[in-house]
């Protein structure tokens, strides 16, 4: 859990942002089993009249120096040969301090044992044996169990759909069932429904019988004009 405290005369609120995103990526870069939330940068302005060195205070022309102190456990020599030369550069770059000033910038290193640093009343070295049993309130099963149910109600509800549509296809697409042999023609159905016009039914049956003795070869019979008026 790196902690990070600069040092320096003040610095706006565009610096602050910029170093803050810097030296937390150039921190996590170098020591990879280090997280983005366990890492903090602190800023400690102080005032020219506020500090002195050489016996001067900046306020009287003393050269201010720029510190940074960086409280990190487990860093190796290599990490810290990283840390103390890729932190002077982004502290160099932000403030904009030139090469001859580049020994005012300062890095100080405090390695410290993680069972020494507690959070919430536990030590850093005993939180990954605390976080599972943080979470035995939700079993590792439960999301996976919800994401099948999910997807099974899904899939019936699509079955039931399908079947329904195709059901009702079916229905709609039904060929009309032929009529019995025995059922009568279309027009004595009619007749037998609604009655039947005696004059309608002498033509239909004159229609009839010609139709029949010119199929059998015969010359239709002559109609008499005078028993059509009769009638």
């Amino acid at each position: 859990m790196p902690y990070l405290r600069l040092s320096s005369l003040p610095l706006d609120e565009a610096t602050k942002r910029h170093l803050a995103d810097e030296l937390t990526a150039t921190v996590l870069d170098v020591l990879t089993s280090e997280k983005p939330e366990w890492t903090s940068v602190h800023f400690t302005p102080f005032e020219p009249g506020d500090f002195a060195i050489a016996g001067r205070l900046v306020a009287d022309g003393g050269i201010v120096d720029t510190h940074l102190e960086i409280s990190a456990p487990g860093v190796d020599e290599k990490s810290w040969y990283a840390l103390r030369n890729r932190l002077t550069d982004v502290l160099v770059d932000a403030l904009g301090i030139a090469d001859s000033d580049r020994w005012h910038v300062n890095v100080k290193l405090s390695r410290y044992d993680p069972h020494s640093f507690a959070m919430a009343g536990n030590a850093a070295d005993e939180l990954d044996e605390l976080r599972p049993a943080a979470r035995r309130g939700n079993p590792w099963w439960l999301r996976p169990a919800a994401l099948a149910g999910f997807a099974l109600g899904a899939y019936a509800g699509y079955r039931w759909i399908t079947e329904r549509v195709g059901a009702r296809a079916e229905v709609d697409a039904a060929p009309v069932a032929d009529p019995p042999p025995d059922a009568p023609p279309p027009a004595a159905a009619a007749a037998a429904a609604g009655g039947t016009n005696p004059r309608a039914a002498a033509a239909d049956a004159g229609s009839t019988s010609r139709s029949d003795a010119a199929a059998a070869g015969g010359a239709a019979p002559s109609i008499d004009a005078g028993s059509v008026k009769e009638f």
